[in-house]
């Protein structure tokens, strides 16, 4: 489905509870996930736990798309950078999730980009890579369905290895680089979930950053949320998004 927007063909799909796969195209980057997961917390108003997969979407980018720092403090990030780590911080995501909500701090959904990529790697058996996603996808849908929650998942490449995060989306999404604008589509016949974003009226499109984070202010204002008006750009040493392999408390 679609949000609430205001006249100006202005549009992002909202992420609905259960596993969602999404599917970028390579030259649209990691824009357009960050663009609907903070979507998700101006919708919302709670948190996200995105666990990364080495340093495969940079925070700087989320920083720099957010209409306002504070969004950014309603985004914790995990890395892991062996599939070994990775699958450890996906156990422990549960109890996160369940510690946060006793603190009063609703999550609103869970992002794991690139989920296959770390167990592609040279160090852990293939069928041992195999195992390890099929668990933690099990995870995943169970935390899915026991809070209610969206979880977001992207891949590295639609193969053998990645099959079962297919399997196990309730829903699959695409962005796509069209002539006139990049496209959310849905495989699900009874949504509405496609949107062409504005282009810019010249015959041109811009799909910079500078391009979502247009997008993102016209949601903040849509639902009347706080917009950084200063005219500064955020950096990410200047939130409380930070980048290690296990923040405080996982």
């Amino acid at each position: 489905m679609l949000r609430d927007q205001p006249n100006d063909g202005v549009e992002l799909p909202a992420l609905e509870a259960g596993v969602t796969l999404l599917d970028v195209d390579t030259e649209l980057g990691a824009e357009p996930l960050c663009a609907l997961v903070l979507d998700q917390l101006l919708a919302s108003g709670d948190h996200a736990f995105w666990v990364d997969a080495g340093d495969n979407v940079r925070t700087s980018t989320l920083a720099t798309l957010a209409p306002h720092p504070q969004y950014l403090e309603r985004i914790t990030v995990a890395r892991g950078f062996t599939a070994y780590q990775h699958a450890s911080l996906l156990d422990r995501l549960p109890r996160i999730v369940s510690n946060a909500a006793l603190e009063r701090t609703d999550p609103a959904l869970v992002v794991v980009p690139a989920m296959d990529l770390l167990y592609r790697e040279d160090d852990i058996p293939r069928e041992q890579a195999r195992e390890l996603l099929v668990q933690r996808l099990a995870t995943l849908a169970g935390l899915a369905r026991d809070r209610d929650l969206p979880v977001v998942l992207t891949r590295t490449r639609d193969d053998e290895l990645s099959a079962p995060l297919e399997a196990a989306a309730e829903e699959a999404l695409a962005c796509r680089a069209t002539p006139f604008g990049p496209r959310f589509t849905s495989d699900d016949a009874e949504s509405d979930a496609e949107t062409l974003v504005y282009h810019t009226g010249d015959g041109w499109l811009q799909t910079t950053l500078a391009f979502w984070r247009e997008i993102l202010q016209h949601r903040a204002r849509a639902v009347d949320a706080p917009i950084d008006t200063a005219g500064d750009t955020p950096s990410a040493s200047s939130t409380s998004v930070t980048s290690p392999v296990t923040p405080k408390g996982w």
